[in-house]
């Protein structure tokens, strides 16, 4: 059998929250062990499918790509994580407050993100979306954060001493059409002397990457192949699917995108770029009528 179906980013993200739930490693983590999350636009659904309700927190971004730019000042002050004890004026990636922790079915958000993975092992998972994949399914986040390379350098690392998996769910909208790990040493964020917004560079993640394609197959057995994307009307950036296979694994993709279209995900809210009180924004706002 035969189906062409069509998913916005928004609805990406939902199919493949239904799909990362159902990963082996992550119902044992959450039979188990701890599931943690990087909150963004690309967990929010996961929560929903793991506990039942919706994240009961203004903080489900942290950092967004919006029309006017590259943006980290989002709800409540993100730059505020800083331990007094050591305060330097930026933020320090091991006390990021903002971290979703699932255990025994119970969500909870505030542990500084060190303790958290003080306190993780083989048992558990580490799920963060990312902004780039490659045709070769490599994928990279930003790092805006001028210390370091942000919470992910840290997550890594400990993975690599504590023995957690890491997964990475993307949506096609996000393909970049050379190498992750080339596009990554050309965006050298200490050197740019313009930046529509926050200076980000590009860290290269190891881990386990679920797409839309992968999700289709997780959820279904049926395989997925992108054939167009982009469109308007609210279609911008969606990605256009042939799903074929044996007629009742097709069926069963179907039934799982249909659940996930009209997914919707909260308002977002940024701050006046005028207003704005990072001192790594490049962005020179003055005269600037898109603003």
């Amino acid at each position: 059998m035969l189906a062409q179906v069509l998913l916005t980013p928004t609805e990406s993200k939902r199919i493949i929250s239904k799909a990362v739930a159902r990963l082996d490693i992550v119902k044992e983590a959450q039979a188990a062990g701890t599931i943690v999350l990087h909150p963004c636009s690309d967990t929010y659904f996961l929560i929903e499918e793991l506990t039942g309700k919706k994240p009961w927190t203004d903080v489900w971004v942290c950092g967004v790509v919006v029309p006017k730019a590259l943006c980290n000042e989002i709800g409540p002050r993100l730059a505020s994580y800083e331990n007094p004890e050591t305060r330097t004026g930026k933020p320090n990636p091991n006390e990021f407050p903002h971290t979703w922790v699932i255990k025994q079915g119970q969500l909870s958000i505030g542990e500084p993100l060190s303790k958290i993975l003080e306190g993780l092992g083989p048992q558990d998972v580490y799920i963060k979306g990312v902004n780039a994949i490659d045709c070769e399914g490599n994928v990279g986040t930003l790092i805006g954060n001028p210390v370091g390379g942000g919470t992910i350098s840290k997550v890594m690392k400990a993975s690599r001493k504590r023995g957690f998996k890491i997964i990475y769910p993307v949506g096609l909208e996000k393909l970049v059409p050379f190498p992750v790990k080339d596009v990554a040493k050309e965006a050298r964020k200490k050197y740019y002397e313009y930046g529509m917004g926050i200076a980000c560079g590009l860290l290269p993640c190891r881990g386990i990457v679920v797409n839309e394609l992968r999700a289709i197959e997780l959820l279904s057995g049926a395989t997925a192949v992108p054939i167009a994307a982009g469109g308007l009307g609210g279609a911008e950036g969606a990605i256009v699917l042939v799903i074929k296979g044996q007629r009742e694994k097709v069926e069963a993709a179907i039934k799982y995108v249909e659940e996930s279209k009209g997914a919707k995900l909260p308002q977002l809210r940024t701050a006046n770029c005028h207003d704005c009180r990072h001192s790594h924004c490049k962005f020179p706002v003055k005269d600037k009528p898109w603003l």
